[in-house]
């Protein structure tokens, strides 16, 4: 009877640490639009056909290889280890490593590239490309919560384009394989845990400097979100930017039917200090528009700014950096030097949440 119990509990512990290594698998769009890719794994592989599921033939370690638009008979193939679990495997893409393996699908008139990689191993090409390595190792492990959490949150966000997340600003920055001891321990000591409000993944959106506040996601995308509300920072204002524009540029920027730029003005702004809408007179017409806009057309770091015309050119001058909404990196670096916990930064940022521990 004991001689049970202990290979039971052998058993209990070795599925435990088996589990221990599983996290939900992403598909993240790496590219698009080309012709051929090249490849290489660093264990054994299967090629798969993606739509019977079928083994097309086997790919050794170290073994490297092209797919050709114009060769591929098939829709999409991928690439999986053959033995070793999928956070196991690296894989070059043209090159660049990364964890997991692949699918490609073929398109109209070119290919496109997903890496197939598990969230903890993906966060790990997010978190070093997201937030300094050399920040305090609170703040690192809020970003990875909020990393974690917007990924799975956003899950199925390109499914029209066949991968969930691509690896641009768009989703998350996402750069592959990245070795980093502080990023390396902010996730596996915050493993399997995300945000949650009225037991749902969050939205955890984040930004790198707000100036100050940061902003609601009502005041910026319009839809209110009950744990996206603005807060103070420890620090009122952080770095100053300016941006000038010519006079002749900013007026070509709205089209010929506008004229010559007259005159400029901010008509509202927001509750945290952003601008909402502003009035341009051009020497044709007058056109008022969002703070936004002025942020695109004229790629400022945020919409927290003020604007004057000099008759030469026009001056903006602000704070912050990004779109405001949820927890601001520089923000969260500050509150750890101060001994705040990863917890208490991310209740901070992202009121009414709680923290949960998925797998």
């Amino acid at each position: 009877m004991l001689k049970k119990i202990f290979m039971l509990m052998i058993l209990l512990v070795m599925s435990r640490a088996e589990a221990g290594g599983w996290s939900p698998e992403m598909r993240i769009g790496i590219l698009s639009g080309v012709n051929q890719v090249s490849l290489k794994v660093s264990a054994p592989c299967v090629m798969i056909n993606a739509a019977k599921g079928n083994v097309l033939g086997k790919i050794p370690a170290g073994g490297s290889f092209i797919v050709d638009f114009g060769h591929l008979k098939l829709n999409a193939i991928e690439i999986r280890p053959e033995k070793i679990p999928l956070q196991n495997l690296q894989t070059e893409i043209d090159g660049k490593k990364y964890f997991g393996g692949v699918t490609i699908n073929k398109e109209k008139n070119s290919l496109t590239v997903i890496n197939l990689v598990p969230v903890e191993e993906y966060l790990r090409g997010v978190v070093s490309k997201e937030m300094s390595p050399t920040f305090p190792i609170g703040a690192l492990k809020a970003q990875t919560v909020a990393a974690r959490s917007f990924a799975l949150k956003n899950r199925k966000r390109h499914v029209a384009e066949g991968f969930d997340l691509c690896n641009s600003t768009h989703c998350q920055v996402y750069i592959g394989v990245a070795d980093y001891d502080s990023i390396d321990r902010a996730i596996d000591e915050t493993r399997g845990e995300v945000l949650t409000y009225k037991e749902k993944v969050a939205d955890t959106n984040f930004h790198t400097d707000s100036g100050g506040m940061t902003a609601s996601a009502e005041e910026v995308w319009g839809g209110k979100v009950p744990y996206l509300i603005a807060v103070k920072e420890i620090i009122e204002r952080g770095e100053a930017w300016t941006v000038k524009v010519s006079a002749k540029d900013f007026s070509s920027r709205f089209g010929e039917n506008f004229g010559d730029v007259q005159s400029v003005k901010i008509t509202d702004k927001t509750f945290s200090g952003r601008v909402q809408s502003a009035q341009i007179v051009g020497s044709k017409r007058t056109l008022t528009l969002a703070g936004s806009e002025f942020r695109r057309k004229f790629s400022l770091p945020s919409t927290l700014f003020d604007m004057k015309f000099t008759g030469d050119e026009i001056i903006f001058t602000g704070y912050g950096h990004g779109h405001g909404v949820g927890m601001s990196q520089i923000g969260a670096r500050d509150y750890a030097r101060l001994g705040w916990s990863y917890e208490k930064i991310l209740a901070h940022y992202y009121k009414g949440t709680k923290l949960k521990k998925l797998y």
